[in-house]
């Protein structure tokens, strides 16, 4: 019997920042920028604050890939030298949430199409190099109420990297949601810390990507 092994699917990847990357050729300046990027209004927003800083860029060839949306536009520069690659780009490394806008500035010399197409491409990848990204992981979500002596206890292990606090309110009792990337039942129970824990909510949380 023959066993097939599947590759494991990379995570999907989400920037946690914008950045850009700049390259020149020939007199031509492109200047590429990723950004994080939920929705098509937010894409909008984006492009139209990026076109404002850069008012004299000849082409603004653009793409954005969001889980059930993908879109790419050359502006006017030659038909599959800009928009589709860029996509593509995004998709070969599991960038998702996202959109790349570049600015290009034509220096008098033609490029050619391969030329062309290299140069956005580079400029793109100089930004993907630039940026942190987060990866989806699954976390365990408690919804604590504690006393004082207990969320300082708490609070000290959480420094260790065993799981992250926020805070909502300190009050007569400190209110707080604990996440974890595992239950933490025995964890606290080893660490002689008794609590009465609720059933966990599973959220997907973004975690940064080899911080």
């Amino acid at each position: 019997m023959i066993e097939t092994l599947m590759e494991e699917k990379a995570p999907n990847r989400t920037p946690l920042e914008s950045k850009e990357g700049e390259v020149r050729l020939l007199s031509s300046i492109f200047i590429a920028r990723l950004f994080p990027c939920a929705s098509v209004e937010d894409f909008k927003k984006e492009e139209e604050a990026f076109r404002k800083a850069h008012p004299k860029a000849d082409h603004y060839p653009s793409c954005l890939n969001l889980p059930s949306l993908t879109r790419s536009s050359d502006d006017g520069e030659p038909g599959g030298s800009a928009g589709r690659p860029l996509l593509s780009l995004l998709q070969e490394k599991n960038i998702v949430n996202a959109g790349i806008l570049v600015a290009r500035y034509f220096g008098g010399s033609k490029l050619g199409i391969p030329r062309l197409r290299r140069s956005f491409l580079d400029a793109a990848t100089q930004a993907i190099e630039n940026t942190r990204f987060g990866v989806e992981v699954i976390k365990y979500s408690y919804s604590l109420e504690l006393d004082y002596p207990t969320y300082d206890r708490l609070n000290n292990l959480s420094k260790d990297g065993y799981f992250s606090i926020e805070v909502e309110d300190f009050g007569i009792k400190v209110l707080l949601k604990l996440q974890s990337r595992s239950k933490i039942d025995s964890l606290l129970e080893k660490k002689g810390i008794y609590l009465p824990l609720p059933s966990p909510e599973t959220i997907i949380a973004l975690e940064e990507e080899n911080p």
